[in-house]
């Protein structure tokens, strides 16, 4: 295999620290590998003092395999993520099993308890378990105090009686968190030396992939982990550090070298992958972020184009990507060398609608993001249900607040209920009031088709008043829940009642849970996120615009550097044709192509 000399360099390296800068397509897992093989037949190092940490399951198994395959002599090498190499520490000196480690699902459920324990009355839906769940893993990945967190869920005060409540729950119930694995291992070694010294002269080699998405209190149990020697061995790209939300923090890059002074710095410039037209525009993009390493990256791939395109509506942005999409299958190209990217998971909904009409194969985890039930999805739903006639109990309840109307929820006690013309009888004269009105809004919306129904239901109604202010009180971000009511209204456009809405809802749902999650199936769905570390043939960025790309949370929390990281490596997931695409009338409103196309271009 022909290593080029930067390459070279990284593979020949053998004792003290090193940390490794690798582009996109730079060919870092063969560095990694290469290296490892090194070590073992021509520093004659034993294949058990090697460890190889990288971020996910999948890419450890991969680069395992792959090695594997070129040093057969290696098979006691180590390959883990840090999660699974870190619980085979616990497991190994403390009293912890497998079955202590509570499941995502019923974390969510303890999530849930230790929040309406907390705020007495309050009933806590999925956007918010989500959204105190993640401020929970990120504080326990973070080295602050309590009172120095700054939670984006709730108040500091209401946080903490959260996590409280959160962690006395699994102390009870014997469990332990994903997130508990990365402390309990940096308390075990920080209280016990003698362990510490073991493990460090078991694996005195240690190499890192995508080192950039570190955290502190991983960065600081591996510097325990050390040998004498130090013999650390990053790789890692600063400008695709997408995780900050995780607790990632890409400026340990530049600490590595700090504490280790004197590690030199390679850096592997040549991109395989793309052509030489992306790398150019995507180098220009990135150069706008300031707290980065400076990189000259070049490509040699001479084939495939990059194309920025406009539309007048998002329609047509959508049915361009179903024309290009069906022309390239009847041309015999495999679908699953194509990808749909987006900023957002909620975004690809009216696209997969279009997929399902013309038959094209797709996969993704679009199913995984119902946007019908989000808290604006289910409220639409009810309302325009509601607007209909009988309902069920739970259905009522999710209309007679929305917004605010003082109802007591408890004097609905019939499984089923008419809010066109509700018994009002037993309800003290405010409710008696409102439920009247409520009732002649629903008569409004009655003789209205979907589209208009949302339209009224935002505007008159007040849904986006709503949203709001449930936002502000309850621990979700508004910013994100306002693009999904952006997408509800264009998805019900053209249907001419209810009825005909629920039936393409139907037919959606069903097409996206017959789609399988193998990528060998169909056009690849993919979020920014969950794009990294792929590569297509052709990538398709839709909806190329401000508000959506960047985002106008991660804009109002003053994150554009790591939004411009996410569309830069949305752009460099493309080895041959890369597509950017904006309409100018996004969601029924006039839209400005993203500030980022501008970047690249200038």
């Amino acid at each position: 295999m022909l290593l080029s000399k930067e390459q070279k360099q990284a593979v020949s390296h053998t004792q003290g620290p090193m940390l490794v800068l690798a582009g996109p397509g730079s060919g870092k897992t063969t560095v990694i590998t290469m290296r490892v093989k090194n070590l073992i037949e021509h520093e004659a190092i034993p294949a058990g003092n090697i460890l190889v940490i990288t971020y996910t399951r999948a890419a450890a198994l991969e680069m395992r395999d792959r090695f594997f395959k070129m040093c057969p002599e290696g098979a006691s090498v180590t390959f883990a993520t840090f999660h699974s190499f870190f619980f085979r520490i616990l497991r190994n000196y403390c009293p912890f099993e497998s079955s202590d480690l509570i499941t995502d699902n019923s974390r969510k459920d303890v999530v849930k308890s230790a929040i309406e324990d907390s705020i007495p009355g309050f009933r806590a839906g999925n956007e918010v378990v989500d959204s105190v769940s993640k401020d929970i893993a990120l504080y326990k990945n973070t080295f602050l105090e309590e009172t120095a967190f700054s939670p984006s869920s709730c108040g500091i005060a209401e946080f903490n009686r959260i996590l409280v409540a959160y962690n006395g729950r699994l102390r009870n119930s014997g469990n332990i968190d994903f997130d508990d694995i990365l402390s309990l291992t940096y308390g075990l070694l920080t209280k016990r030396p003698d362990i510490r010294e073991e493990l460090s002269d078991t694996f005195r080699y240690i190499l890192i992939d995508e080192f950039q998405d570190i955290n502190l209190l991983q960065y600081e149990t591996i510097r325990l982990l050390e040998s004498p020697e130090a013999n650390i061995f990053a790789v890692g790209d600063d400008d695709q550090a997408i995780y900050r939300f995780r607790g990632a923090d890409p400026t340990l890059m530049k600490r590595f070298l700090e504490d280790h002074e004197g590690a030199p710095l390679v850096m592997l410039p040549e991109n395989h992958r793309c052509p030489k037209s992306i790398v150019e525009h995507s180098s220009k993009l990135i150069s706008f972020n300031r707290n980065r390493f400076k990189k000259d990256l070049f490509s040699k791939v001479g084939t495939g184009n990059m194309t920025v395109k406009a539309f007048a509506k998002t329609s047509d942005e959508y049915r361009f990507v179903v024309d290009t999409c069906v022309k390239a299958i009847k041309k015999g190209v495999d679908p699953s060398s194509i990808a749909i990217l987006y900023r957002n998971n909620y975004q690809p909904g009216p696209l997969v609608s279009m997929f399902t009409a013309e038959s094209l194969p797709f996969n993704g985890k679009t199913r995984r993001n119902d946007i019908y039930e989000t808290l604006p999805g289910r409220i639409v739903l009810s309302y325009l249900a509601a607007s209909r006639g009988d309902i069920p109990r739970d259905a009522a309840l999710s209309v007679i607040n929305v917004p605010e109307r003082g109802i007591q929820r408890s004097l609905f006690t019939s499984q089923r209920t008419n809010l066109l013309s509700p018994d009002i009888s037993g309800f003290p004269p405010a409710s008696r009031r409102a439920l009247v009105e409520l009732s002649r809004e629903l008569r409004m919306m009655n003789g209205l088709d979907p589209f208009s129904c949302i339209k009224y239901l935002r505007k008159k109604i007040g849904l986006d008043r709503y949203i709001k202010e449930y936002s502000a009180s309850h621990a979700t971000e508004g910013l994100d829940l306002y693009p999904i009511l952006d997408i509800l209204e264009e998805d019900a456009r053209g249907h001419a009642t209810y009825a005909d809405w629920c039936e393409h809802i139907s037919i959606k749902r069903s097409a996206e849970n017959n789609n399988p999650d193998d990528p060998k199936s169909g056009i690849r769905f993919l979020s920014f996120h969950s794009a990294k570390g792929l590569e297509f043939d052709t990538v398709m960025i839709i909806d190329a615009v401000e508000g959506t790309v960047p985002s106008a949370r991660a804009l109002a929390r003053d994150n554009l550097e790591e939004e411009r990281r996410m569309f830069y490596v949305a752009l460099t997931r493309a080895a041959r044709e890369l597509y950017v695409l904006y309409a100018k009338e996004h969601c029924g409103r006039p839209a400005a192509p993203s500030r980022f196309i501008g970047e690249m271009s200038d």
